[in-house]
Parts: C-alpha cells; structure tokens; sequence
C-alpha cells in the first residue's frame, strides 16, 4: 500500500518519506521536526571573569563568544526533543544573528533522520546573559575562602563519583566547602580552612594517585598575624 502525505498528497519516497500520514517536507514547513521547550534562554554571566552558569556549576568562558558556545551544546540539548518520526536528533552546527552582547539571537542547526532520510532544520534562540558575579569573584573580592585544591588531568566522572564517596563518608568536608568550580582543564574546590583542604586532598590522591603540591599566597594581615592562602595541586602522577 502507497503511503501519501494527509496534507500535500505527496507519495512516499526516499526523498520525502512519509511517516504517519505527514512528509518531511510538511513537518519542516509546520515546525514538528523539533519540539522546542522555550527560545529565550535566560543564563548567568559573571560580569568581573565572564564565567558562565551552566546548571549549577561555573564554567570558565574568554568572553561572550565562549560563553554563547557553551550554552548553546550544554544547555540547549535539554531544552529540544525529537519530533514524530524524529531520530538521532543532534546538534550539528550555529551562527550569530546578532553581535555578541548581553542579547544575543542565534540559529542553531539541528540535524536527525526522519524515515531513513538526514535533515537539516534551523532554529533560532535569543540568549539573554544576566550580569552577576560568580562565586569565585565574590569569594575574591572579599577573601572569604582560606584554602584552593585545584585538580588537572582527571576524568570528570570518575572525580565526581570519588568525590562523592569520599564526602558521603565524612559530612565535615561539605561542611567547610565554599564552592565547587569547573575550569577549563580541571576542577577547583574552594574551602574555609587549610585543614580540610589538605584532608580532601590526600583522600583524593589516595585514590586517584595524585601527585601533591602546595603554594601559599600571602593575602594580608589579621590581628597582627600574616594572613596566607593554601593552595592545593592535584595532578597524576607521571
């Protein structure tokens, strides 16, 4: 039996299949190939170091280019789905409508199968930064934290899954942790005190084989005392 598109008549074909009544060349033209959530996206910028907001972590961005970059493969993948009929739906490619600034409109390609045959669709978003300051600015700027253990050359998820058994196990490190920020080549956990710092890391370097280092900064004076900041290096043995 010949399949037949419900609102052009076209014929199924290699070219333009028809799935459930409906043509590809339909779907593109009605805007069912992607289901789309919202196309304003709302995101952080840190005004002092244009880190970017990304779910509930930070990430490290040059500028508006990079940041536009990150969300547009780190958060736009949750904000679509496939359509009816839709497979293998990626993102495959983007340009810049506007200048980059604070309001930015970007077209995304998207590119999935539909009855065997690859499409291309585009799709355009507008990316409104909100001018803040990211924790590791704030912290900065007011010498809240005591201690950095800054950890390179590690596999995201095997850190996150030995971090968090390592804190599962003793409450106090959440307890002292300022903040946890991704950078572009590793991690930075930010801590009140040189003590748990120093615990986390040989915990760390314990199972992970790290290398150890230390660094201190000397921040200012307090009653009198020197004041220094402990920082912490974590990298694979060589």
């Amino acid at each position: 039996m010949v399949r037949y598109c419900i609102y052009c008549g076209v014929e199924d074909s290699i070219d333009n299949p028809v799935i459930n009544g409906v043509c590809l060349n339909c779907r593109m033209k009605r805007g069912e190939l992607v289901v789309v959530n919202e196309r304003n996206l709302y995101i952080e910028l840190c005004r002092s170091c244009f880190s970017v907001r990304i779910g509930y972590k930070w990430r490290e961005s040059t500028g508006f280019d990079d940041a536009i970059e990150q969300v547009v493969y780190s958060v736009l993948k949750n904000k679509v789905k496939p359509g009816e009929g839709v497979s293998n739906l990626t993102i495959n490619d983007y340009e810049l409508i506007t200048t980059p600034s604070w309001r930015t409109i970007v077209r995304v390609y998207f590119r999935g199968v539909y009855g065997g045959k690859e499409f291309e669709y585009p799709i355009d978003f507008t990316i409104y930064f909100k001018p803040v300051k990211c924790p590791r600015c704030k912290m900065i700027d007011s010498g809240e934290f005591e201690a950095v253990v800054q950890i390179r050359g590690i596999d995201s998820k095997l850190l996150d899954k030995i971090f968090e058994k390592i804190v599962s196990r003793d409450r106090r490190f959440v307890e002292n942790i300022v903040d946890i920020i991704e950078t572009r080549n590793g991690v930075d956990l930010y801590f009140y005190d040189h003590g748990t710092a120093r615990k986390m890391a040989k915990q760390l370097s314990k199972y992970l084989k790290l290398r150890i280092k230390e660094n201190y900064e000397v921040t200012g004076m307090r009653s009198g005392v020197s004041r220094a900041r402990l920082y912490i290096s974590l990298k694979p043995q060589e």
